[in-house]
């Protein structure tokens, strides 16, 4: 009827009802009359969770309304974002970009014209990460070691279509022992990504008589149509994103393909054994990864520049020394201008508590591992922290502080009596339900024993049953229709709680990194701080 109170009518169902009373409980958790303070970064798609949940933490710590958001558009659209604008009809102000991230440098060509537009900029970096290379060969048909090992010349080899077998007397030669006898199915990304970045310029300076193409974000051509210089891939199936590679090596057995260590590793994909600088095959692992890092940091100023504000263009964690380090090791980047004294104060001030708590071994580095990504040892933590202090910011900056043994985001929480409840403190001791349902999952998740899983052999015995009780029930169909009928029936309702035990088994383990996240206040342009 017209009057509105049929419930397909009616504009306040359950559903809305609760999101309404979840903004309410969200805006008055927060001191209402305080403006909304925004903060809003771009970059790279690698650290997205990372950043994502890590904003969520922050906004449920602190008293005053925070509105923090995270653009993943790609590490170059990061870096042209924070260079300025392009389009002048867009009206796009640099300012409106509190921080850059990218699995890689800033580019010479974009730093250069930081530096002729007089603007000074640094890297702090925030996380450790690898390119992993894994394949899809029956166990059975490895060597005796029970792993793919390769050098990185038989790599670029096997990626320039010079080597198309897995019985190429190359491989062989590496691996005793080694049955296989397949051709090499090789995939590749088909669109731009810091992965291929990484992957293409550890085999250019490793192997680069084997691999000859060179190190780029992308092959084939540009967003425009235009055929890009160094042409496209010499041999593999193109595939899009991360995902894509995974369910290529998940469907065609003896493929290779090139995936970030995090996602790789979450999806229980084979890792091959690389040869590192030291003469020994390894596969990405936390401590292998971790210590390219710490070599490098040890070791002067090749990778990481004593001054943050110098170019880090070429400067990478490919084949650094050690007898476990892995060798495709790539460090994730916050990007900040050296000079945010004309930025609204607000937003700065906010820049500068999550840039901290990102480095964090107390709070973003452990977020950082849970989102795939290896902890920064400390010295690396260090020098994220002198780079962070080189910042200059508005002098009339309301600075945020934690309730922690030093106000500071980096040492242990503690209860600061009276001062805890100030206006700019950020405190551990206040949580959103969101961030608490999350951990509760996640225990629940961990607390799943594997031992009461059916094995792939009784699914199959089941499946087997339901079809013969299934042509049962086809032989008897014409003797008792009704019969047959309810047999039907029950037997259509056993698959379907067959079907969705499986499916809810599925998304139960699917949620283990699942953010709950937790709902925005929406606020009025007038209200709102920052941004510009």
């Amino acid at each position: 009827s017209g009057s509105g109170t049929h419930l397909e009518h009616n504009t306040c169902t359950l559903p809305a009802f609760r999101k309404m009373l979840s903004l309410v409980a969200n805006a008055l958790a927060h001191d209402a009359s305080k403006p909304v303070t925004v903060m809003a970064g771009s970059g790279t798609t690698n650290p997205r969770r990372m950043f994502w949940e890590t904003m969520e933490v922050m906004q449920c710590m602190a008293k005053e309304p925070l509105h923090l958001t995270y653009r993943a558009v790609g590490s170059s659209t990061g870096q042209k974002e924070f260079v300025g604008p392009d389009d002048k009809a867009v009206k796009y102000d640099s300012k409106m970009q509190a921080f850059g991230a990218g699995d890689i440098p800033m580019s010479e060509d974009n730093f250069n014209a930081l530096k002729e537009a007089n603007r000074t900029m640094l890297h702090v970096p925030i996380a450790i990460g690898a390119i992993g290379v894994f394949h899809s060969i029956p166990k059975d048909e490895l060597g005796d070691d029970g792993e793919l090992n390769l050098d990185a010349c038989t790599l670029g080899e096997i990626y320039m279509g010079t080597i198309t077998r897995w019985d190429d007397e190359r491989i062989v030669k590496q691996n005793p022992g080694m049955t296989a006898a397949s051709k090499i199915y090789v995939a590749h990304r088909i669109k731009g990504s810091s992965s291929t970045s990484g992957f293409t310029e550890y085999l250019e300076q490793t192997a680069p008589t084997c691999w000859t193409l060179g190190g780029h974000k992308e092959f084939g051509k540009d967003k425009f149509g235009k055929a890009l210089p160094q042409g496209d891939w010499p041999t593999g199936e193109p595939k899009e994103g991360s995902g894509g590679m995974s369910e290529y090596l998940e469907k065609r057995a003896y493929a290779i393909a090139y995936i970030d260590y995090g996602h790789g590793d979450d999806a229980g994909l084979t890792a091959i054994a690389l040869k590192n600088q030291d003469g020994h095959y390894v596969v990405p692992t936390p401590k292998g990864i971790e210590d390219a890092a710490t070599f490098a940091i040890k070791e002067g100023d090749d990778v990481y520049p004593k001054d943050p504000t110098d170019s880090f263009h070429g400067r990478n964690l490919y084949g650094i020394e050690g007898k476990d380090t892995y060798p495709i090791v790539m460090t994730t980047y916050i990007y900040l201008a050296q000079d945010y004294t004309k930025r609204a104060a607000d937003t700065a001030a906010a820049t500068k508590a999550f840039v901290e708590m990102v480095i964090s071994p107390k709070i973003g580095q452990p977020i950082a591992v849970e989102n795939g990504f290896v902890a920064m040892p400390q010295e690396l933590v260090e020098y994220s922290k002198a780079a962070l202090a080189k910042v200059a910011w508005p002098a009339d900056m309301q600075e945020y502080f934690f309730e922690t043994e030093d106000k500071t985001a980096f040492t242990k929480e503690t209860t600061r009596k009276e001062e805890g409840m100030l206006p700019r403190f950020l405190s551990r001791k206040r949580k959103c339900y969101g961030d608490y349902e999350r951990k509760q999952i996640l225990e629940a998740v961990e607390d799943i024993d594997p031992d009461t899983f059916a094995t792939s052999e009784e699914l199959d015995a089941a499946k087997a049953q339901i079809g013969a009780l299934q042509k049962q029930i086809d032989d008897n169909d014409g003797d008792d229709d009704q019969t047959a009928a309810f047999a039907k029936a029950g037997l259509g309702l056993g698959v379907t709680g067959f079907v969705f035990g499986a499916a809810a088994l599925a998304v139960a383990l699917t949620k283990k990194h699942a953010v709950v996240a937790k709902p925005s206040v929406k606020v009025s342009e007038a209200t709102v701080v920052g941004g510009v």
